[in-house]
């Protein structure tokens, strides 16, 4: 059987195949053979496709299936929906779908999907790859209402990215909210929004940040442009007062292929270099690793040493 010209976007639905079978119990006997991947009831995907997914492909997986055996109309919400925007959540992709409906009683659990119906009537929703999904600012402030601050800043701070096309910016983060108006978690949210910006370039530099705000030292500036003769330079964090700046290095920096190209020794090669023109214009030199943040007490000796400043007014570049 040729099950991948059967398959739509890596899916093999019974109601979609029904021509080709008399019954699901071909799928089945070859779900148990390990030919198929059964995903739910009547929604199945090849082994090939399975094997060769990440974690957040496989819960798209499960979460187009779910869609597609939807009796009303459904959207993407939460965590799944932050899988179809790209979003991090610095965790692993769970294998339960959310999903958000309009609440009709009876009811709602069923195995692999938590269904919800908070804030139904005020969200927002577009269709991203062919399924209904919240729209990226509800789904930032779903993802931040159930995380720390750190992680949840991390999320807005990807959302608001200045380099992202078609970026929100913080006012239509603010009126999502209001829109929003949840029961639990407000003030949470209004403290993450406020703290949040469009100038962090990875999800765990926004994280360092917000620990380093946490540990109560004074606010760094956020890529500040230094200038020399071999270019510009910007360090992700900057203490103008102490002429310190900081890096912050997670892992992925020198194991992952897109910044890597292969040559995790040359990325090493760069920083040192770099560091060295800052050294020549008089800045110290901080390198944060996850680590670090993961360890908050390391990391506010490691500032202590490096003589950051504690309190006193956050100073930041202004944002356009």
């Amino acid at each position: 059987m040729d099950y991948d010209a059967l398959g739509h976007n890596g899916l093999i639905l019974f109601n979609q195949v029904r021509h080709v079978f008399d019954d699901s119990r071909g799928l089945r006997r070859d779900a148990e053979r390990g030919i198929l991947v059964r995903l739910r009831r009547g929604a199945f995907v090849t082994r090939g496709v399975w094997d060769g997914a990440d974690s957040r492909e496989r819960h798209l997986l499960r979460a187009r299936a779910a869609l597609a055996v939807t009796a009303r109309p459904s959207a993407l919400a939460g965590v799944s929906a932050a899988a179809l925007w790209g979003m991090p959540i610095d965790e692993d992709w769970p294998s339960e779908v959310t999903i958000l409906d309009e609440w009709r009683g009876g009811g709602r659990s069923e195995p692999g999907v938590r269904k919800t119906a908070a804030g139904f009537r005020t969200a927002s929703l577009q269709i991203v790859d062919g399924m209904s999904v919240t729209s990226i600012e509800r789904t930032a402030l779903d993802v931040a209402r159930t995380h720390s601050f750190a992680k949840a800043v991390g999320t807005l701070d990807w959302v608001l990215w200045r380099k992202r096309p078609g970026a929100p910016n913080k006012v239509m983060l603010v009126d999502e909210l209001n829109r929003l108006n949840p029961r639990f978690g407000m003030r949470h949210l209004e403290r993450c929004v406020a703290f949040s910006t469009s100038l962090s370039d990875s999800f765990g530099e926004s994280t360092a940040r917000a620990v380093i705000h946490l540990l109560g030292f004074e606010a760094p500036e956020l890529q500040v442009e230094f200038f020399d003769s071999q270019g510009r330079m910007e360090p992700d964090f900057y203490w103008r007062s102490v002429r310190k700046a900081a890096e912050f290095d997670g892992k992925s920096k020198y194991t992952r292929a897109e910044y890597t190209q292969g040559n995790p020794g040359e990325v090493v090669w760069r920083e040192k270099k770099r560091e060295d023109r800052l050294r020549v214009m008089e800045v110290g030199i901080i390198r944060i690793l996850t680590e670090h943040v993961e360890a908050p007490a390391r990391l506010d000796r490691m500032l202590l040493d490096a003589c950051i400043p504690r309190g006193g007014p956050a100073s930041s570049r202004r944002e356009s």
